[in-house]
C-alpha cells in the first residue's frame, strides 16, 4: 500500500503533467504527437522481454526495482532537462523514452509477483483499499502540483523543477518499498530456456480470443486522434490558468474514483460485456462534448463524464481479457494487447497531430473526428452474445500493465489495476477526461 501510494505521488505530481511541461518548452502539435505515442510504444514492446529479463537478472523482483531505479534515473534526467531549459525535443523524448521503457520491462514481472504475494489474501477487500489510497494520494498531489504552477507567475519552468524533484525523491522511496517485500519465487526457477519469448507469444497469439483485445485497439486510435491535444487546447487556445486547468483534471479523477466504486455492482446486475458497451457509448460522446462548447460549466460536465465512463471500461475491460486469456500465459497476452494498442496510439496521435499541424482540422473538428472514430469500435462489442455471467467481484490478478497514457493530458491511476497505466501501474488508458 505504502509503494502503490509513493507511485501515485510520481505520477500526480510528474507523469500527468508531462504534456503541459513540453507545452512549456514549447512543442508543437507534431512534437506532441511524438512525446504521447513513441515512449509508450516503447513501453508495450519491451514487455515481450520481460520473461528473458526476468531469467537474466535471476528473479521478479531484481527486475521491478531495476524498472523502479530505471524510472528514478528518468525523472532526475527531466529535472535536468527543467532546470537547463533545454528546448531539444530529442532530448525529451530520449528521457520520456526510458521512462516508459523502464515501466513497461517490469510490468509483467510485477503482475506475476503481486499474483503470488496475495494468493492468501481477500484480493477485494486488500486491492479496494489499496486503490481508495492511491486515488486519494493522486488526487492530493495532482491538486498541489496544479496549485503550484498556478502560483508560479512567470517561474512555471523553475516550478517544474521542484515538481520532478519531489517526483524523484517519491519514486526513490517507492523503490525502498519493494525493496522490503519478499519474492516468493525462488530464483533458480526462473532458467533462460523457459524464458524464450517467442514460443510463448506465439502460444499466445493462437490461443487467446483477442475479440476485446481488439476493441480497445481500435479505441486506442480514435482516441489518440485527439488525446494528446486536449492539454494544449486548453492551456493555448482557451488559456486557462493553471489552477483552472489542475482542478477539472482533479473533479475527472474524483468521478472516476467514485465510479469505479459503483462498477461491481452494475456489471453484477447487467454482466460485463454491456457495461462495456455502454461505457463505449459514453468515451464516443465525451470529445463531442468538448467540440460542442468551451465554455467553463461544459468542461466541467466532460471531465466528470470522462472519469465515469473511462473508470467502466477500465474495470469491465480488465476482467474480460483475464477471462480471455491463457491461465498461463497471462503476461504474453497482455504484452500483445498492449503492443497492438501501442500501434494504434502511434497511429491515431501521428493522424491528429498531421491533421491539426497542417490546418486540415481545427481542434473541434478533431474531436469530432475522434468521436466518431470512437464510435465506431462498437460494433465488434455488439455482435456478441457473451459476457452476461460476472465473474469475481475482482479478479485474482491484480496488475500494472505498461504505462500506456496519453501524456498530454493528466490521467488517474487505474483503479484495481494500477496501470494502464491498455491498460497502468499502469495502462493503454488514456486520462479520464478524455
Amino acid at each position: 500500500m505504502l509503494e502503490g501510494a509513493l507511485h501515485a505521488v510520481m505520477v500526480g505530481v510528474a507523469e500527468s503533467y508531462l504534456g503541459a511541461f513540453a507545452v512549456e518548452l514549447g512543442h508543437g502539435a507534431r512534437h506532441l504527437a511524438l512525446l504521447s505515442t513513441l515512449p509508450l510504444l516503447a513501453g508495450a514492446v519491451v514487455q515481450l522481454l520481460s520473461p528473458l529479463l526476468c531469467a537474466v537478472l535471476g528473479s521478479r523482483k531484481r527486475l521491478v526495482v531495476a524498472g523502479a531505479l530505471g524510472q528514478t534515473a528518468s525523472l532526475a534526467a527531466l529535472f535536468a532537462i527543467a532546470a537547463c531549459r533545454n528546448t531539444s525535443l530529442e532530448v525529451l523524448l530520449l528521457a520520456q523514452l526510458a521512462f516508459w521503457v523502464s515501466g513497461g520491462a517490469m510490468a509483467p514481472a510485477w503482475n506475476a509477483w503481486m499474483a503470488s504475494l496475495t494468493v492468501h489474501t481477500e484480493r477485494p477487500r486488500y486491492f479496494a483499499r489499496r486503490s481508495g489510497i492511491n486515488q486519494l494520494a493522486l488526487l492530493l498531489a495532482f491538486g498541489a502540483a496544479g496549485s503550484a504552477l498556478h502560483h508560479a507567475g512567470a517561474s512555471v519552468l523553475r516550478c517544474f523543477v521542484a515538481l520532478f524533484a519531489v517526483a524523484f525523491v517519491a519514486r526513490l522511496a517507492s523503490v525502498a518499498a519493494l525493496l522490503g517485500q519478499a519474492d516468493l519465487m525462488p530464483p533458480q526457477r526462473l532458467r533462460l530456456s523457459e524464458a524464450s519469448v517467442a514460443p510463448r507469444t506465439r502460444r499466445a497469439w493462437l490461443e487467446s480470443d483477442f475479440q476485446v483485445a481488439t476493441y480497445l485497439c481500435t479505441l486506442a486510435f480514435g482516441t489518440h486522434l485527439a488525446a494528446p491535444f486536449f492539454t494544449p487546447y486548453m492551456l493555448r487556445e482557451l488559456s486557462l490558468d493553471y489552477k483552472t486547468f489542475a482542478a477539472l483534471s482533479a473533479a475527472s479523477i474524483l468521478a472516476k474514483a467514485v465510479a469505479f466504486s459503483c462498477c461491481h455492482r452494475v456489471a453484477a446486475r447487467f454482466g460485463l460485456e454491456r457495461l462495456l458497451t455502454w461505457a463505449g457509448v459514453g468515451v464516443a460522446l465525451t470529445p463531442f462534448v468538448w467540440a460542442c462548447s468551451s465554455e467553463i460549466a461544459i468542461l466541467i460536465f466532460a471531465h466528470v463524464l470522462g472519469g465515469m465512463v473511462w473508470a467502466a471500461v477500465e474495470y469491465t475491460s480488465y476482467q474480460l481479457l483475464l477471462d480471455h486469456a491463457p491461465s498461463d500465459l497471462t503476461a504474453e497476452f497482455f504484452s500483445i494487447s498492449n503492443c497492438m494498442t501501442g500501434l494504434a496510439q502511434v497511429a491515431g496521435a501521428l493522424c491528429g497531430g498531421f491533421l491539426l499541424s497542417r490546418s486540415v482540422a481545427s481542434y473541434h473538428e478533431l474531436f469530432t473526428l475522434s468521436a466518431l472514430a470512437r464510435a465506431l469500435p462498437l460494433a465488434l462489442l455488439l455482435g456478441s452474445g457473451r459476457g452476461q455471467h460476472f465473474p469475481l467481484p475482482l479478479r485474482e490478478l491484480y496488475a500494472r500493465f505498461a504505462a500506456l497514457r496519453a501524456q498530454a493530458a493528466p490521467r488517474a491511476i487505474l483503479v484495481g489495476t494500477e496501470l494502464p497505466r491498455t491498460l497502468g501501474n499502469r495502462t493503454t488508458d488514456p486520462p479520464p477526461a478524455l
